[in-house]
C-alpha cells in the first residue's frame, strides 16, 4: 500500500508542473534582478550618478552663511543615509548594505563646514576628483563633488568588494521574492484545483457507467477549454457503439450463412454412414465435399475480411500485375470454361509496379469469380490494366445481366446478395474488395460493362502506401 502512495505521489502532476514552473519563473526574475544590480554596482560611472543625485538632494538644504544650520542638516543627512543603507525606512526591514557613505562640505574659502568621521579635512585634488576614486582609511572610495551656493559638497561611497556584494544582493532580493511566491502561490493552487475538479467528476461519471452504455456523455463541464474532451469521448462513444453493431451484425451475418453449409455437411455425413449403395454413397460424398469447400471458403473470407478491417495489411513490394492477373485468369479458366465463357486480358506485356500484392491478388480473385458466378453462360469477362500517373487502374468488366438499380447501393456490404441472384455466394467477395482497395488508398467505381451490358468495376490503387 505504502508503495502505491509513493508511485502516485510521485507520478507526473499537472498542479506540480504549474507550481515548478512559477518556482522557476520567479528564480529567473531573481538571477535577473541580481545580476542587474551587481552590474550598476560594478559601473564606477552609474555609482557616480547615484552619488552625484544624493548630492543634490542634500545641497537642497544648505544656505548661504548659515554655518550652524547647515552643519546640522549635513549631521542629519549624514545620519539618515546611512541608516537608510541599514534598514529600510518605509518596510522596516533590515537591509545592511555595506560600506560606508561619507560626506564633506566646505565653504567656498576652503572653511570646513561639515566632515563625516575619516574624511580628510583639507580639499581633494582636482586629480582624484577627476578620477572619481579615493583612498580614505585605507579603503577605495568612490567620490563626486557638487558646488552649490554655500560652498563645496562632496559625497563618497565605499567601493564594495564582490564577495560581498553578491551575498548581500541575494539577500536583498530573496526575501521579497519569497514572500510574493508565497501570496501567488495559495490562490493559483486554489485555482488548479479547482479547475481540475470537473475532470475528477468526469473520471467518477465515467466510472460509474455501464459497460455496455456507449450513450452520449450527458454531463455539462463549465470551462470552455474542457468542452472538446467531452466531445472528443462522445464521438469515441460512437464510434465505439457503431463498431460494435457492426461486429454484431457481421457475427449474426455469419452464423446464419454458416447454418446452410453446415446443416448440408451434417446431412451428407449421416446419409453417408447409413448409405449402402454405392452409386449413391458417392454422390453423399460429392455433396459432402461441396458443403465443406463453401464453409472453407466463407471462412476465409471472413477472416480476411477481419485482417483488412483490423488494417492487417503487408508493405508494397515490386510486382509484375500482368504476370498476377494472368496467372488468375489461369487459375478461373476451368469454371470458366464449364460455362462457354471467354476471359480477355488488355494490358501491357510487363507491368512492374511498387504494390501491395496480396491485397491486389485478393482484389482481383473476387472480382473474377463474381463475374464467372454472375455472368451469363458464354459471355466474355474482360481484365484491363494500365497505370495512369502515380495510380494503377484495375477493371473486370463483364457482358452478362449486370446489377438491378436497386442493388447498387449495397453492392459492398456483407452478406449482401441482390435479390435475383441464384448462384451460390456468401455476399463477402465485393465487401473485400471494397475494403482491400481502401486500405490502400483506392477507391472502386462501378461502370457500364462490354458492349453495354453487363457491369464493369473499375478499381484505381496508389503505386504505394500513402504516408
Amino acid at each position: 500500500m505504502w508503495f502505491k502512495r509513493l508511485a502516485d505521489g510521485l507520478a507526473p502532476s499537472l498542479t506540480r508542473r504549474v507550481l515548478l514552473a512559477l518556482l522557476l519563473a520567479f528564480a529567473l526574475i531573481w538571477l535577473v534582478l541580481v545580476g542587474r544590480e551587481y552590474q550598476e554596482s560594478r559601473s564606477s560611472e552609474s555609482r557616480r550618478q547615484v552619488l552625484w543625485r544624493v548630492a543634490d538632494l542634500i545641497s537642497v538644504a544648505l544656505s548661504p552663511g548659515r554655518m550652524e544650520r547647515n552643519r546640522q542638516a549635513l549631521e542629519t543627512a549624514d545620519r539618515l543615509f546611512n541608516a537608510s543603507r541599514r534598514i529600510n525606512v518605509a518596510s522596516k526591514v533590515e537591509v545592511d548594505y555595506p560600506g560606508d557613505l561619507l560626506i564633506s562640505a566646505r565653504t567656498r574659502q576652503g572653511e570646513r563646514i561639515y566632515a563625516s568621521p575619516g574624511v580628510p579635512t583639507i580639499a581633494l585634488p582636482a586629480r582624484d576628483l577627476n578620477k572619481g576614486v579615493v583612498q580614505l582609511r585605507g579603503k577605495a572610495y568612490r567620490v563626486a563633488e557638487r558646488l552649490y551656493p554655500a560652498g563645496y559638497l562632496t559625497v563618497f561611497e565605499q567601493v564594495i568588494p564582490d564577495e560581498e556584494v553578491l551575498p548581500f544582493l541575494t539577500k536583498q532580493y530573496i526575501a521579497p521574492l519569497a514572500i510574493s511566491f508565497s501570496l501567488v502561490l495559495l490562490p493559483l493552487w486554489l485555482a488548479i484545483s479547482r479547475g481540475l475538479l470537473p475532470l475528477r467528476r468526469l473520471a467518477d461519471y465515467l466510472n460509474r457507467r455501464a459497460s455496455d452504455d456507449f450513450s452520449p456523455l450527458s454531463m455539462r463541464l463549465p470551462y470552455r477549454e474542457l468542452k472538446p474532451i467531452v466531445q472528443a469521448l462522445d464521438q469515441l462513444l460512437r464510434r465505439s457503439r457503431d463498431s460494435i453493431a457492426r461486429e454484431r451484425a457481421i457475427v449474426q451475418d455469419a452464423a446464419h450463412e454458416m447454418c446452410t453449409p453446415l446443416a448440408v455437411i451434417s446431412t451428407q455425413a449421416h446419409a453417408l454412414v447409413r448409405e449402402e449403395d454405392a452409386e449413391a454413397r458417392q454422390q453423399n460424398l460429392a455433396a459432402l465435399e461441396q458443403a465443406l469447400a463453401r464453409h472453407s471458403h466463407l471462412v476465409q473470407q471472413l477472416l480476411r475480411l477481419a485482417a483488412l478491417e483490423k488494417g492487417e495489411g503487408e508493405r508494397p513490394q515490386m510486382v509484375d500485375l500482368v504476370e498476377v492477373a494472368r496467372n488468375a485468369l489461369i487459375g478461373l479458366s476451368p469454371r470458366a470454361e464449364a460455362k462457354g465463357m471467354e476471359l480477355e486480358l488488355d494490358s501491357p506485356d510487363g507491368l512492374p509496379v511498387n504494390l501491395a500484392q496480396i491485397s491486389f491478388l485478393s482484389i482481383l480473385d473476387n472480382l473474377l469469380s463474381n463475374a464467372v458466378a454472375y455472368g451469363r453462360a458464354g459471355g466474355r469477362i474482360r481484365v484491363r490494366l494500365a497505370v495512369i500517373g502515380e495510380r494503377v487502374e484495375l477493371e473486370v468488366a463483364d457482358d452478362g445481366p449486370g446489377i438491378a438499380l436497386e442493388d447498387r447501393p449495397h453492392l459492398f456490404e456483407r452478406f449482401y446478395r441482390g435479390k435475383a441472384v441464384s448462384a451460390p455466394g456468401s455476399g463477402l467477395g465485393l465487401a473485400i474488395v471494397w475494403q482491400a482497395a481502401h486500405a490502400q488508398g483506392g477507391r472502386v467505381q462501378l461502370k457500364e460493362g462490354l458492349e453495354g451490358r453487363g457491369v464493369a468495376f473499375c478499381v484505381s490503387l496508389p503505386l504505394s502506401r500513402p504516408v
